[in-house]
């Protein structure tokens, strides 16, 4: 997030999603979070839906 300069407030607004359910997706709380939702923020933040997902470690290259 503080690559992209963008609060989860503020990313809530674009992708129209729970700002509380963002929070826990990037703070890796929620365990498998839909496809669609990783979709909405991953456009919101202009990365693939990959790139979001080891953003958020998800997913690791030692994973692939």
């Amino acid at each position: 997030m503080k690559e992209k300069n963008i609060s989860i407030y503020r990313l809530s607004k674009i992708t129209g999603l729970n700002d509380t359910g963002i929070g826990r997706i990037i703070g890796e709380k929620k365990k498998n979070p839909q496809i669609e939702t990783i979709v909405k923020i991953a456009y919101a933040l202009d990365l693939t839906n990959d790139e979001f997902i080891k953003l958020c470690g998800y997913k690791s290259d030692e994973n692939e």
